[in-house]
């Protein structure tokens, strides 16, 4: 039995694209894997990502030089510990997020933060650190309102070419998906080098094409899911 650990970062909104595509290949999932475990990670409930502020920082200095802590310091550090082991425990990985400004929303890149714990996901060695969590993997499912994918390396290799070239273009590029770039290089800091990638773009810019874009997209979720 494996464990598919899903990381939801979205508003609770109607008419959400990357939800309805993530919902699609999580229930799918669990029909073709009736055995394994899913456990749904909601980054915008009410508890929230426990925090990296103040508090967090002197808990630490203080569990580091074996100091007295304070209940809520002593709380803020076992609700840390509960998400990350969550984590590192899990056998497969779903993220699930809109595009917010090319970059990820808030809530997951504070979740990046969260598991990113030397000697637990990742260690430092005389050559590097080295991700701890080998023979994992994960998708990332990510909507946007423009088409930012949809050339693969070609649309990258126009865009830079342009760029040289002093060319204005309206077209988007993989390179201005910072956030996804992001999140595939924490997962392989992680150990986690298998990383497949499910992107619903293009349905603002084409709203005509939504329903298209988005039924697509369904299609996919559902292939994915079955041999995930």
């Amino acid at each position: 039995m494996s464990t598919l650990l899903v990381i939801q970062a979205h508003p609770h909104t109607e008419n959400s694209l990357s939800l309805t595509v993530g919902k699609q290949f999580i229930d799918t999932y669990k029909a073709t894997h009736p055995n394994d475990k899913v456990i749904i990670r909601d980054l915008y409930a009410e508890e929230g990502v426990p925090p990296l502020n103040d508090v967090t920082m002197e808990a630490w200095r203080k569990q580091k030089f074996e100091e007295p802590m304070t209940k809520e310091e002593k709380d803020l550090l076992k609700h840390h510990e509960e998400w990350l082991n969550e984590f590192i425990n899990a056998d497969k990985y779903v993220f699930i997020n809109p595009m917010y400004n090319h970059f990820l929303p808030a809530e997951m890149k504070q979740y990046l933060d969260l598991t990113a714990v030397a000697h637990k996901t990742f260690k430092y060695t005389s050559n590097g650190p080295v991700g701890l969590l080998t023979g994992k993997k994960a998708i990332h499912i990510q909507a946007a309102g423009s088409e930012y994918h949809k050339d693969g390396k070609w649309g990258i290799i126009k865009f830079i070419i342009k760029k040289a070239l002093g060319i204005k273009s309206k077209e988007s590029s993989a390179l201005m998906d910072v956030g996804d770039m992001y999140l595939t290089n924490m997962l392989k800091f992680y150990g986690v080098t298998d990383v497949e990638k499910l992107f619903i773009e293009g349905a603002d810019a084409h709203r005509n094409q939504r329903q298209r874009i988005l039924n697509n997209a369904l299609v996919e979720a559902k292939s994915m899911a079955k041999v995930f």
